[in-house]
């Protein structure tokens, strides 16, 4: 009698799974393992990247340029999508 209360006690801890379901989440888990193996790889590679385009000469400069195109490009965004929903609203009274 000792012998199978324990057993229903393990039984309740442990529940009972579909052995697909088991491999299918097993295989779920590598795929994402391996992804995030080749994230991580991508990344040390963009990281070698930027570091070598650093040494180059010129370099400093394309990146402030750059830079530069991307906050004009922002403040003309920022004036348009207002005066475009602005626009909108007129347009729809």
């Amino acid at each position: 009698m000792e012998g199978s209360s324990s057993n229903n006690v393990e039984n309740i801890f442990l529940p009972a799974h579909d052995p697909n379901e088991l491999r299918n989440r097993q295989n779920e888990l590598e795929k994402k393992e391996a992804r995030i193996q080749e994230l991580k790889k991508q990344i040390e590679l963009t990281k070698l990247h930027l570091e070598e385009m650093k040494k180059k000469p010129g370099a400093k400069e394309k990146m402030e340029a750059f830079n530069h195109l991307v906050e004009a490009y922002n403040r003309m965004r920022e004036e348009y999508n207002p005066w475009l929903a602005e626009r909108s609203r007129d347009s729809n009274k």
